[in-house]
């Protein structure tokens, strides 16, 4: 029988090849419908629009003219744009040979009146540009007939003050004439700068007439104003200081009623707008003519699009028919697939292995993984299951004899930490056994002399005495059962303290002096207080050792560290012999040490490494400069809430 990936492939392969020829299909009615799509859109359907469009250009155009009929400026006419569009849409849309000698006419009028519109704004160009010309000499007539007007002020002022001291009558009478003259001119100059005033104005507002009948109106006022402007310089004597004047004003009227002044200028403009209304008019009516024309035949293609989109409607119908058949069918297929055959054959045994491996991974066994018996992919992973979960049990069977030597090996340890500490531990026990025999033998005599108070006084005394071999011999048996590597919160310095009265005789003997740093009082550890007592009596006894290796007394140190975040350190500080040659790394190993043969077995310290690594701390060594040795110990601190 095939394997699961040639079976799964093959049907792959018959999914994928269903596929494509549903996408074939569907491809090539695609295909179809866009070609049907694309004919509509470069064919049929812009004539269709051509009616619309050009309706609403001939709208367009329609406003523009009657605007143009009541403008009076075309500088900034939307005319041009218009005609160009409409030129555009005659030429490019309508350019097939039925129209073509129907739009020539059409299109050279747009033409002409492109090129009347172009001349009408040249015009206003130039009439702006005149009225600039026409503003300076204003300003120039203006400002030189104010000057006059004041210097004949002025004359007038001192010929009243001459008149006004005259005594001879003769010499009064000449004053006066001239007085009156000097007057007589200083009116001609306001007159005149008044009726200069009025022409520019006139001539400004003639710049933007809208009709010719208006523009006739201006140019009536402006006759009239320039015909007072011209008797007023004839009524002026001829002098030098009036020929600048005269110069002015004669420009000023050539600028304005001169043949090509600004109110001929104006005529053309009315007349080239009229003329441009007319042709419009005309292109007008010959647009509609064939806007008509384009109506009927849009009539007949709208029944023709008709009928093709109806044709179209139906095979596409019939395609989407087929091809929900070819898709409910790739469906059935595709679903029988995977619930006749991927779900039984490969998702159901795959889900009983993962369950499997969830059994194993919580320590469970398995006896017979399903689909072990199968020839196939499926039956080799459950086979490596089984034999998975084999090596899974023999590894947890190492592991648990492992831990059940490590912790005889711990408990060989404290075995061994009180066998070298019994010399101590017995003095501890045979003093106050000593003081006990003392005791009973003043008891005897109180009891000899029948005093009472004496005889409470010795109970009291042994009694104590009991009580104190009592707690030597529960710490002894607290400190040499076995322990479960527990967690929980334990104070430092009661376990410093507990370490140093197993260790008081042997410091006793050897003159060895413990000092505990302050900065520990009040620290919290979590951890196993046996084991990390343990821990405290290798390291003390080891300090001991050492100091014991130089002949002479000697003092052990338990010093605060800085602590790491979320931890608590603390060193154990010797002033023995060191470490010698040996590296700090290396005492950790079992069966290494620096004591004479028969002295200790070298595993004191690695024990107590794997406890710290147990309990989440950590153990290290390290040479002091001078003498001794520092073991610092680190376990994790007890948590603070807040």
């Amino acid at each position: 029988m095939p394997q699961i990936w040639t079976r799964l492939f093959i049907l792959t392969l018959a999914a994928v090849m269903s596929t494509w020829i549903v996408v074939g299909f569907s491809m090539q009615t695609l295909r179809y419908a866009s070609g049907v799509v694309k004919e509509l859109e470069t064919d049929q359907v812009p004539r269709l629009t051509q009616t619309s469009q050009l309706s609403a250009q001939v709208a367009d155009l329609a406003v523009l003219s009657n605007e143009l009929l009541f403008a009076n400026s075309l500088s900034e006419s939307p005319l041009s744009n218009a005609t160009a569009d409409i030129s555009g849409f005659l030429s490019g849309s309508l350019g097939d040979a039925a129209m073509r000698a129907e739009t020539r006419g059409i299109l050279d009028q747009l033409d002409l009146i492109n090129r009347k519109l172009v001349r009408t704004q040249r015009i206003e160009a130039d009439a702006r540009s005149e009225i600039s010309r026409l503003r300076w000499l204003d300003v120039e007539i203006q400002e030189e007939t104010a000057a006059l007007a004041a210097d004949f002020n002025f004359n007038i002022q001192a010929q009243t003050r001459a008149l006004a001291g005259e005594a001879d009558v003769q010499d009064r009478a000449e004053r006066a004439d001239h007085l009156v003259e000097e007057m007589h001119l200083r009116d001609i100059f306001a007159e005149l700068a008044a009726a200069s005033a009025t022409a520019f104005s006139v001539a400004v507002q003639t710049s933007g007439s809208r009709s010719l009948a208006q523009l006739d109106q201006f140019a009536e006022i402006e006759a009239d104003a320039f015909a007072q402007v011209r008797n007023l310089l004839a009524r002026l004597p001829e002098k030098s200081e009036f020929l600048t004047l005269r110069q002015s004003v004669s420009a000023l009227d050539s600028l304005i009623n001169g043949r090509e002044g600004l109110i001929a200028k104006r005529r053309d403009w009315h007349a080239l707008r009229g003329s441009m209304y007319a042709e419009l008019e005309t292109v007008l009516s010959r647009l509609s003519d064939l806007q008509q024309r384009l109506q009927q035949d849009a009539a007949v293609q709208r029944g023709g699009l008709t009928a093709d989109i109806a044709a179209f409607a139906q095979r596409i119908q019939r395609t989407m028919l087929l091809l929900m058949m070819a898709t409910v069918l790739a469906l059935a297929g595709g679903m029988a697939i995977l619930f006749l055959y991927i779900r039984p054959v490969i998702i159901r045994p795959m889900q009983r292995l993962t369950s499997a491996m969830h059994a194993i991974a919580s320590g469970g066994s398995v006896e017979m993984a399903p689909g072990a018996s199968r020839n196939d992919e499926i039956g080799q992973l459950s086979r490596a299951v089984l034999a998975f979960s084999a090596s899974v049990d023999e590894r947890d069977h190492a592991i648990a004899e492992l831990k059940q030597t490590q912790n005889e090996l711990v408990q060989a340890g404290k075995m061994a930490a009180l066998g070298s500490l019994s010399a101590g531990i017995g003095h501890e026990l045979n003093q106050p056994l000593g003081a006990l025999r003392q005791r009973l033998h003043l008891m005897r005599s109180a009891v000899g002399r029948a005093d009472e108070t004496a005889q409470h006084r010795q109970i009291d005394k042994m009694e104590a005495l009991a009580e104190r071999m009592e707690r030597i011999i529960t710490h002894l048996k607290r400190f040499a059962r076995r322990s479960e590597y527990r967690r929980e919160e334990v104070a430092l310095i009661p376990l410093f303290r507990a370490a140093s009265d197993l260790m008081k005789g042997n410091f006793a003997d050897r003159g060895i002096t413990l000092g505990i740093d302050p900065a520990l009082e009040g620290a919290v550890c979590v951890g196993d207080p046996v084991l990390v007592e343990q821990v405290l009596v290798n390291l003390l006894s080891n300090a001991s050792d050492a100091i014991a290796e130089t002949g002479g007394s000697g003092r052990i140190d338990i010093r605060s560290e800085t602590d790491e975040a979320g931890f608590i350190s603390f060193s154990v500080v010797d002033s023995g012999a060191g470490l010698g040659d040996l590296d700090p790394k290396r005492a950790f190993d079992p069966f290494v040490s620096t004591k004479d043969p028969g002295k200790g077995l070298g595993l004191g310290l690695s024990i107590s490494y794997n406890i710290m690594r147990g309990l989440g701390g950590n153990l290290s060594l390290s040479d002091r400069r001078d003498s001794g040795v520092r073991a610092t110990v680190t376990l994790p601190a007890k948590e603070t809430r807040p």
